[in-house]
């Protein structure tokens, strides 16, 4: 049997179920997950502190030990599929004739292919047509109060905004608790996980509380990957039902009977509540959809139980269910980013830096209206604070140290780094940034702080005086002085005057005046 990387969030719910005193096999068949890989995971939590009666044992720090200790002693293991899949027909042929499993683990043993009997099962079910069951219907017992939701997604059509005229299509997450029947209809414009956690948090405010376990139809935002046994669950919306105390069940792939309950209700949203109506705009739409919930849908007579659901929610499933405490929950996006050559991440249309190590690697990003998690291999290597779109934040500090004149164009910054080389070069370049546009000058400040670097901060210092004598301002000509040595770059006096004296040629000015009378 192969062995599944559990990501930091599954873990974290395998322990929340343990808490909520769930059995290991009963997790199993509901994360999809083998019983084998729960222990491993459960008993390394055991020995980093985990109570199982105390959920605040469960901390980031205590995920992160557990993760790393069960994929040390993990090892590499060949997954089932790539042993088994070449030896499907033969495996298929010995089901043909009857053999039972275990005389068939027998017969490949022989053959050198050694697998457990769970793998082997698993293998069957999923990939073996003549072991699948019969398609026999059977109605299953009626679920205890609060127990289950079903929800699912729908298109219900298109409206016109009576003020734009402009045509819109609009969908709905419809859930309905599973006991009463009663049900509650999100209006909304997109099928993501944004409206998916908007809806059910819309669902928990009408409702005013949170059921423990919600049948979800396979929906594409919230559930990544489907599959009968081994679903892969949204990160955003694993993250949100952590957080409001549910547990997610995605339904069977293909399966319409085993989520029979919010099957029709599709449907029957679309003909009795939707067609024929004319609404102003979206929020029109949704406002008049909770309404009809309440007095159309909730107080019909419903063609199974024989009963209203909203008199055996009121008189009997709202106590069961556990209380919503309405506090807004911030929504967090889940991402794949690739760092690329300027340390950045782009991230919902925004960017983030990275230090130079992570150049060139896959991160996994976090991201709510506050903050920006940037994990690599599971471990937080970076926080930022989210930016609006179009924007960016970037620590410089993530820069290379000897690249940091270039990348903080700020002239505090350069004039700063001037005076740490030396007084002259400091004050030069103050006055080249001095003004109210300085930014034109930043590349001459910084091509002085490299000359610093190349010919000695004393060489520059005396042809940088010399060039203020001068009022030489081009860096060609600057640069110049230093690669020909001018006169040994000598120090000028910046106080020096022009003497009577020292002036051979001096005359009066009068003397240049050619309209003498």
């Amino acid at each position: 049997m192969g062995f599944r990387k559990v990501h930091m969030l599954e873990i974290k719910d395998i322990l929340l179920r343990i808490s909520n005193k769930e059995s290991i096999r009963k997790i199993s068949t509901s994360l999809g997950i083998h019983r084998k890989t729960i222990k491993n995971y459960l008993d390394a939590a055991v020995r980093f502190g985990f109570n199982p009666g105390n959920k605040e044992s469960i901390s980031d720090d205590l995920l992160s030990k557990v993760k790393s200790a069960v994929l040390k002693s993990a090892g590499k293991i060949a997954p089932r599929e790539a042993i088994l899949m070449p030896l499907k027909d033969k495996i298929e042929a010995y089901l043909a004739q009857g053999l039972k499993g275990s005389k068939i683990i027998t017969l490949l043993k022989r053959e050198g292919i050694d697998v457990s009997i769970d793998a082997f099962y698993r293998f069957v079910r999923s990939s073996c047509a003549s072991y699948k069951s019969k398609k026999i219907t059977v109605r299953l017992g009626q679920s205890a109060p609060g127990d289950y939701l079903q929800a699912d997604f729908g298109n219900l059509g298109k409206i016109i905004n009576k003020l734009t005229g402009e045509i819109t299509t609009v969908y709905a997450l419809i859930v309905t608790l599973c006991y009463s029947r009663h049900m509650y209809v999100h209006v909304c414009l997109k099928q993501d996980i944004v409206s998916v956690i908007s809806g059910f948090e819309a669902a928990w405010a009408y409702f005013g509380a949170i059921p423990k376990i919600v049948i979800v139809d396979n929906l594409k935002p919230a559930v990544t990957k489907a599959d009968s046994y081994s679903p892969v669950i949204n990160k955003s919306f694993l993250e949100y039902s952590q957080a409001r105390g549910f547990v997610i069940d995605p339904a069977p792939v293909s399966k319409p009977k085993a989520k029979a309950i919010i099957e029709r209700m599709v449907p029957y949203v679309r003909d009795n509540f939707f067609k024929g109506e004319t609404f102003l705009n979206i929020e029109d739409c949704s406002q008049r959809a909770a309404g009809w919930c309440s007095t159309v849908a909730g107080v019909r007579v419903h063609g199974t139980t024989r009963k209203v659901p909203i008199i055996v929610f009121e008189e009997i499933e709202r106590q069961t269910l556990s209380p919503y405490s309405y506090d807004r929950y911030d929504i967090a996006i889940w991402a794949i980013c690739k760092v690329h050559p300027d340390h950045h991440i782009r991230f919902k249309n925004s960017l983030y830096s990275l230090p130079t190590k992570y150049i060139g690697k896959t991160v996994e990003v976090r991201g709510d209206s506050c903050l920006v998690k940037i994990f690599y291999t599971g471990s937080l290597v970076k926080i930022h604070k989210t930016c609006s779109p179009g924007s960016r934040s970037t620590d410089f500090d993530d820069y290379p140290k000897e690249l940091a004149p270039y990348t903080l164009s700020n002239p505090s910054y350069q004039i700063k780094k001037g005076y740490e080389k030396g007084k002259v070069i400091g004050a030069f370049i103050e006055e080249m940034l001095t003004g109210p546009y300085p930014w034109h000058r930043l590349r001459s400040a910084q091509k002085i702080l490299r000359l610093a670097d190349r010919y000695g901060v004393e060489r520059l210092s005396a042809a940088l005086l010399k060039a203020k004598y001068y009022q030489i301002n081009e860096m060609r000509r600057i640069e110049n002085i230093l690669k020909n040595n001018v006169a040994g770059i000598e120090a000028v006096n910046e106080t020096a005057s022009i003497s009577k004296h020292n002036c051979k040629f001096l005359r009066e000015a009068s003397s240049f005046n050619h309209y003498k009378t």
